[in-house]
């Protein structure tokens, strides 16, 4: 069954058919699309380093060290120019560049990268699972009125 174009503002997604995790296209500093698992579990953004290598990105000297779900894996840190997902861009986003192969053998397909909390965390986030579609809002500011005295 095909799929229609996803309604304004909203980004189509798949769920890989092996494991239940959702599957985005992304652009990395505005080459791509690139295939990315939404991870809301993961603290940072992640690229490979076969995307690293594809945008033309040279991780920075820090090396830590990252735990998932395949244990600890060696990391280098970068900064993007721009990740963007659907309409949404984050500019000079920090990323640990990592090898991603345990993930991308589980999906059976291949995965440049993760889209983690440092870029969600701006946005209220709406999962239509049985549309296929997220849906990423930035919240309303509030403003406060000064308390009378």
């Amino acid at each position: 069954m095909a799929r229609t174009s996803a309604p304004r503002g909203a980004i189509r997604f798949r769920i890989s058919p092996t494991r239940p995790l959702l599957m985005v296209e992304a652009e990395v500093n505005g080459q791509g699309p690139f295939n990315f698992v939404l991870d809301t579990g993961a603290s940072f953004c992640v690229i490979t380093p076969d995307t690293a290598a594809a945008v033309g990105l040279r991780p920075e000297g820090k090396r830590p060290t990252a735990i998932g779900a395949g244990g600890r894996i060696e990391a280098r840190l970068a900064k993007l120019k721009s990740l963007r997902l659907g309409p949404h861009t984050a500019r000079n986003l920090g990323v640990a560049v990592m090898g991603l192969e345990q993930i991308a053998q589980r999906l059976g397909t291949e995965v440049a990268g993760l889209i983690g909390y440092n870029f969600l965390k701006g946005f209220v986030v709406t999962l239509d699972y049985p549309r296929g579609l997220l849906r990423l809002k930035r919240p309303a500011v509030r403003t406060r009125k000064a308390a009378k005295r």
